[in-house]
């Protein structure tokens, strides 16, 4: 077995994080690694910092918002406040972190609801792309076998997606410490990010039924699979991004921290 997964009956630990273990655990222990030192490298440049701000701002419009706004075509009356905040920290993350790049002097403008074309919105990447196709194929998969429909795999991917943001932001905090210049913005964002944690579980805590456990468990381990399948090619693209972006002639040291 690659990793501990909920059986039938056993009720919602599924919903916490995994517990790998095998060829999964080695992979997570490189992906850990390889990124930490990808970060190095990002950080020695002023160029890989603004392309490490420009990951983080396209994970929160492309993933997170195209959740919501599929989201919002079934949501009960009872959620319709909670995804209206949830949709605006992920909107004010975007901004705060548009506004990092550009006090970098970087071009980037956060796209909202009524402009999601700009030219300086950032665009998914392929592999991004291809993981959001999955996660469709997922939802339109599990949707007949839950009574809240798509709700269900949409908020069971949004809920690996803040784990795995959650994961990210505590890597990179504690690479850079308390005294670098991004850390309060960081710092700001993990702590909605561990919200919208909380309130996710919560989410499908309520919309599930009993029957419907054993479903879950199984869509949750396809979702956590299909995460950790992009985990060291991902982490493999930034390390060499931020080793070009370091050695490229006449490349600026970032911002003092």
């Amino acid at each position: 077995m690659d990793a501990d997964v909920s059986p039938p009956g056993a009720g919602f630990d599924c919903l916490a994080p995994p517990r790998w273990r095998g060829w999964p655990a080695l992979q997570a222990w490189l992906v850990h690694h390889i990124k930490r030192a990808a970060l190095r490298q990002m950080h020695a440049s002023r160029a890989g910092e603004m392309l490490l701000l420009r990951l983080y701002l396209v994970g929160e419009e492309s993933s997170e918002q195209a959740l919501q706004r599929e989201l919002r075509t079934c949501a009960p009356d009872w959620l319709a406040r909670q995804l209206d905040q949830h949709l605006a920290d992920e909107q004010l993350h975007a901004r705060l972190f548009a506004e990092a790049i550009v006090e970098r002097g970087g071009a980037a403008q956060a796209a909202t609801p009524l402009d999601e074309a700009s030219e300086e919105a950032p665009r998914p990447d392929w592999l991004s792309r291809r993981k959001l196709a999955r996660w469709q194929r997922l939802i339109q998969r599990h949707a007949p076998h839950f009574s809240h429909g798509g709700l269900v795999p949409a908020y069971a991917i949004g809920l690996s997606a803040e784990q795995m943001a959650s994961r990210i932001l505590q890597r990179h905090c504690a690479l850079i410490g308390p005294r670098h210049a991004l850390h309060p913005l960081l710092t700001r964002v993990l702590a909605d990010e561990d919200r919208h944690i909380r309130l996710c579980s919560h989410t499908l805590q309520r919309c599930v039924a009993p029957h419907e456990e054993a479903r879950l468990a199984q869509l949750m381990h396809e979702v956590r699979d299909t995460e950790r399948g992009f985990g060291v090619t991902g982490a493999l693209g930034m390390y060499a991004a931020g080793l070009a972006l370091r050695l490229r002639p006449g490349s600026a040291r970032p911002l003092a921290a």
